[in-house]
Order: C-alpha cells, then sequence, then structure tokens
C-alpha cells in the first residue's frame, strides 16, 4: 500500500522490506489509516477485497474516503468505477495526490491523451528517469539493497507513491567492492526485479580493481542503446595503481549520448590539491564516446554527463562542530566549510558541474552495524588518524546548454549498515532526442549559419588560430579560416575575430525541425601552428528558422576556464521542413507548476497509455482518466 503524502504506515511493515505492497488491507483499515494522516490529498493503494486483480485506491478528501475501484476490462485497460461515501451527493474529486483545479486537470488529461496518441505513432520516448547511486562498500553486501535503489532514506527522497516506480537506466557506482563483476550484477538485477517486476538487461559493466559501474535499462529499451564505450582511468602513487582512479560507461539512447563516471579519488583532509588533480587527470585521460571528439575532455562530449563516487573531500571544522551541526539539521552552515564546494566556487574542480543541495548528513565516517554514531577516529599503527563526518559521496552532473535535466531527488539510505559509508543515491528526468530521419539529399536542404564570432583567449601566443566544428548533426568536422582580426588589451589575453566570410556553412545530415532543435554545436579554438586547442564550448542550437539567435558562452580546456566566446546562429530550414516541431514533454510540463506536474512526470516515465475521458460534463467535474 502507498500513501501520497509520504507518511509511512504506523502499524505495517517498513517500505523496502520486500512485503508492504503484498500485504491485505481492508477497506475498514484502510479508512482508520487514511483517518489518522488527516490531511486532505492522502491516499493509499490496496488489493480489491471483492473483485480478484483489481485494486482500489482510497482518498481522503474533505474529511470523508472516496474509494475508486480499478477494474482490468476485455482489452485489457483499467476501467475507474467511483464509489461515493454513504450519504453525500456531490461528486467525488479525481483520483490525484491534492485536489486540482479544473484547468489544471484537464491540461493533465490532455498531456495523458497526447501521449497515448505520440506512442502510438512514434514509440518512442522524450524523458527518461535515471538513476545515480554511489556507495563505498568496503565488505560484503547486505542481501537486501531495496532501500538504496527505491531512494528510500534522508535527503530529497521521491514520495512514497512513487519510490518504487522503475527508473529506465540506472548506474551503480560502487568502491571497495569485495564482489566479482558477475556476482555483483546479479545481486542488483535480483534486487531491481523484485522491486520493480522488470528483468533490467546489462548495458556495460566496467571495474578497476575494487571499483566498479555497473549501467541497466528496462527491457523495452534494450533495442534504442548503441555506441556503448567503456574505460578506466589509474590515478593511485603517481597514476600507476588502480586503488584510486575511475571507471565510466558511455553509450547513446536514440539520438542522445550519455556519459557515467565512477571515481574514487586521493583520501586525507590535507589533500585538497591531489582530489583536484586526479579529478583533471580523469577528465583529460578517460577515453569514452566518440573517438573524433579527442579534442574536447569528458565534461563536453556527451548530452547528458553523470559524475558519481568517493571524492573524497571532507569537511574543514572542528569535529565537535560538526557533530553540534549535524545534531541540530543545520547542513547549510557545514556546506560553507565542505571542500568540494569551495574548490568548485574557485573554478579548481567541477567547472561548470551541478549538484543538488545536500540535505542529509554526512555519509563518512559511521560506525559499522549502525547510523547512530560516528567513528570519526582511526587507530593505525602510525598513530590516531582523525577522519571528519563528511560528504565524501557525491552526485554531480554536466549537460549541454539547453538540455532538459532536472534533479528529482538526492539522499542516502539510513538501513544499510556494512560500511561506514552510506550509500547515497540520486534520481534524475532527463530529456532525450529522437535520431535523424533520412539523409537530405541533393535538394534544397538545411544549413547552420554563424556570423561572426569573437573570442577572447587565455594564452601568450601571438600564432593565428581557426575554430573547428564538431556536431552529431554534421556529416563531418568543419572548420574555419585563420582570424581575420587579433589584439592584446589585456596582458595575457588575445581578443580574436573571425567575420562572416572566414567561418564555413555548416551543412546538417537531416532537415527535420524535431531533430534539429534537440542538436548542439561544439566548438574549438585551436592554434594554425601547432593545432593545439586553447579553448573549447558547447552552443545550443534550439530555434531553427528563427532570427540570428546570439549566444555568450565560456571556453575551458582540461577543466580550467580559459576565455569566453560570443557569436550569432542561425538555422535555415527548407520550406517543405517547417512544420511546427512536435512539443516535448517537458517541453510542456516546464510551464506547469503543482503537484500535477510531478505525478504526470511519474506516469509518463513508467506507463504505456491508453486513455478514455468521460463526457464533458463529467470531465469538467472529475477529470477522470483511464490508464494502460
Amino acid at each position: 500500500h502507498l500513501h501520497g503524502n509520504g507518511t509511512p504506515d504506523p502499524g505495517g511493515p517498513r517500505r523496502g522490506s520486500g512485503s508492504g505492497l503484498r500485504r491485505r488491507i481492508s477497506r475498514v483499515q484502510a479508512e482508520e489509516l487514511l483517518a489518522r494522516a488527516g490531511r486532505d490529498g492522502s491516499y493509499l493503494v490496496r488489493a480489491s477485497e471483492s473483485v480478484a486483480g483489481a485494486y482500489a485506491l482510497c482518498l481522503l478528501f474533505q474529511r470523508h474516503v472516496h474509494t475508486y475501484r480499478i477494474l482490468p476490462d476485455a482489452e485489457g485497460l483499467l476501467a475507474v468505477q467511483v464509489s461515493r461515501p454513504q450519504g453525500r451527493s456531490d461528486q467525488c474529486p479525481p483520483p490525484y495526490p491534492t485536489p486540482l483545479s479544473f484547468q489544471k486537470r484537464e491540461a493533465f488529461c490532455m498531456l495523458l491523451q497526447l501521449m497515448k496518441t505520440r506512442h502510438a505513432k512514434l514509440g518512442e520516448p522524450d524523458l527518461l528517469s535515471v538513476f545515480v547511486g554511489t556507495w563505498n562498500m568496503g565488505s560484503p553486501p547486505p542481501r537486501d539493497l531495496t532501500s538504496w535503489v527505491t531512494c528510500c532514506g534522508l535527503g530529497r527522497t521521491p514520495d512514497e507513491s512513487t519510490a518504487s516506480l522503475a527508473h529506465d537506466v540506472y548506474a551503480l557506482g560502487t568502491q571497495e567492492n569485495p564482489q566479482g563483476e558477475r556476482e555483483w550484477t546479479e545481486h542488483l538485477r535480483t534486487t531491481l526485479r523484485g522491486c520493480t517486476h522488470l528483468d533490467y538487461k546489462q548495458v556495460a559493466v566496467q571495474s578497476l580493481w575494487n571499483m566498479r559501474l555497473v549501467v541497466l535499462v528496462k527491457p523495452e529499451h534494450e533495442g534504442r542503446i548503441s555506441h556503448v564505450n567503456t574505460a578506466s582511468v589509474k590515478t593511485g602513487l603517481g597514476n600507476t595503481l588502480g586503488n584510486k582512479g575511475a571507471v565510466g560507461v558511455s553509450f547513446h539512447f536514440n539520438g542522445t549520448s550519455f556519459g557515467f563516471v565512477n571515481c574514487h579519488l586521493s583520501s586525507g583532509s590535507e589533500k585538497v590539491i591531489r582530489r583536484n588533480q586526479n579529478f583533471v587527470d580523469i577528465l583529460r585521460l578517460l577515453s569514452l564516446g566518440d573517438k573524433q571528439l579527442n579534442a574536447f575532455d569528458i565534461s563536453l562530449r556527451f548530452t547528458h554527463l553523470f559524475w558519481c563516487g568517493d571524492l573524497n573531500y571532507r569537511l574543514d571544522l572542528d569535529v565537535q562542530d560538526i557533530l553540534k551541526h549535524v545534531s541540530k539539521r543545520e547542513f547549510e552552515e557545514l556546506m560553507c566549510a565542505d571542500q568540494l564546494t569551495r574548490e568548485r566556487q574557485k573554478n579548481k574542480a567541477f567547472l561548470n558541474f551541478k549538484e543538488e543541495k545536500i540535505c542529509f548528513p554526512p555519509t563518512y565516517r559511521y560506525e559499522r552495524g549502525s547510523r547512530g554514531c560516528y567513528l570519526w577516529q582511526k587507530y593505525k599503527t602510525s598513530g590516531v588518524r582523525v577522519n571528519v563526518p563528511s560528504w565524501c559521496d557525491r552526485v554531480l552532473w554536466r549537460t549541454y546548454p539547453e538540455a532538459h535535466l532536472n534533479c528529482t531527488s538526492y539522499g542516502c539510505t539510513d538501513d544499510i549498515f556494512t560500511s561506514d559509508h552510506s550509500p547515497v543515491f540520486g534520481t534524475f528526468q532527463v530529456g532525450v532526442s529522437s535520431l535523424p530521419g533520412s539523409k537530405t539529399g541533393d535538394t534544397e536542404r538545411a544549413r547552420i549559419e554563424l556570423e561572426r564570432l569573437e573570442a577572447i583567449v587565455k594564452t601568450a601566443s601571438k600564432s593565428k588560430f581557426f575554430v573547428e566544428f564538431h556536431s552529431a548533426c554534421l556529416e563531418e568536422t568543419r572548420r574555419s579560416s585563420e582570424n581575420d582580426s587579433q589584439s592584446c588589451d589585456v596582458p595575457g589575453f588575445l581578443k580574436l575575430g573571425w567575420s562572416a566570410k572566414q567561418l564555413p556553412k555548416l551543412l546538417p545530415v537531416a532537415s527535420d525541425v524535431d531533430y534539429l532543435q534537440d542538436q548542439h554545436l561544439l566548438l574549438s579554438i585551436k592554434s594554425c601552428d601547432g593545432f593545439e586547442s586553447y579553448g573549447e564550448c558547447c552552443v545550443a542550437l534550439r530555434s531553427p528558422s528563427g532570427p540570428l539567435e546570439q549566444f555568450e558562452t565560456f571556453l575551458s580546456h582540461r577543466g580550467e576556464e580559459m576565455g569566453t566566446i560570443r557569436g550569432h546562429v542561425k538555422v535555415h530550414v527548407p520550406a517543405d521542413y517547417r512544420r511546427a516541431a512536435r512539443s516535448k514533454i517537458y517541453g510542456w510540463s516546464t510551464k506547469a507548476t503543482g503537484p500535477e506536474l510531478s505525478l504526470c512526470h511519474h506516469f509518463l516515465l513508467n506507463f504505456r497509455f491508453q486513455l478514455t475521458l468521460f463526457s464533458c460534463e463529467t470531465l469538467s467535474a472529475s477529470s477522470i482518466c483511464l490508464l494502460n
């Protein structure tokens, strides 16, 4: 049974134990539980007492419990039958976690109808749900890892009603993992099978010593995965030992590239600079993604890049002060002393990466066997070493400009005690694009035009420079002529310029608007002497056939900020291809607010839809929809 307001069942088993959804509960018990919850919008799903294979949704609204019986019909649809409380003649509210206005309910139902049609015609998703987890294990894991993969614990966690819904992609990184690849992968697949009743398919597994990265995907998406790559980098003891380093997996999902990195960086409170260098080495040396993008580090090779692991950044604060803040849940005050946060603010590490706000206690160093005590003193032959409680285990990400990514949860478990680290999880709603249609022939085709480019680059070189253009939508790499203007107004920086005639016209492989609006250009400024890159960036093509779009963005190279670049870009699309681009799920939903947005996303990510709407009169009153 599930609670819509996130309140656990006071008398039932702990969610995540594997028994909560299978326990029988009567209508009387359901009404008692909801009455105890005491909030409009609380709801509970239970097996029907009278109809085999059916379910009942009980909703607390205006202090009365309304019941919706969900019946399977001959076509496999789920028909919703409404029961009203005795003595009440007014219509029941719709089955939503909280009451919604008619306009929002109607928009929600229209979106489901749109999705039903889109799936029937295209069969391709616009939005994926991605789970990213990291855990320094240290010893054999417990048999039950349900709380980790269902994001149950502390921090920003999903609502109880949606926590066990299956994600499309699971990427699970571990450090100090004593299990072998095959044993560990099967352990994870068995856990997911128990939670989701799906047999997840392995995309890839990559290991470096006891470091593992396992990527699994829903069986229905297996055919959409291509271009799978794996790699590893050693950063321990002069970059020769694999006790520290990183493992990575990359792939394409239809027309969108994904990269996942799991790392274990140098330990010790005093080794901040070493950890920063570890990051740069991984960024530069991890060989993932398209080999034609070697001029770019991995932070620019993927539409969506997720980076997790035991990063080992510590809190620069006295241990007693840390414990005092933790006891009061004053995490924002502690973040001011977080080494990773400080290094990111100084652009010394994880340049242009993002991290969700941390609302959970430090995940290291706990006493094994419980989560009630931090064991911050470590006794060694060389003496006592202090390991202050810290957020060593993190999940960060970087995504192309204008690409959709929304973090939906970020937290840690509180019931897995076999390690001195708590497992950490993050979940994301991620926009994906379709593959291009048939390639354009010799007829009129779309083209990408750039007007004058101007760049400021950190260098003392007096060489001439050119711009190299890469994109998944281009048949080949193109480059400009050498710059036609150059000046040094600030010592150590060059101001470079290219006029329109120095810049190439870029021809995409397809002229379809749906395809082009999701594409990006990667730019690299290179020396005409040694062809060395002095800065790279990414530019979105979001307004095909619109006016000239001005862009201005930072240049970076090997994790360091190198300057800025600005210019104008326009995509010309032939008249035959100028039909309106179909709206994306996330394009629609970003304009919505309120509880229907979260519920809508969970529905869209986990179900195929068949939708029937009642008469207009009924729709305006309750907007009840039928879902497959």
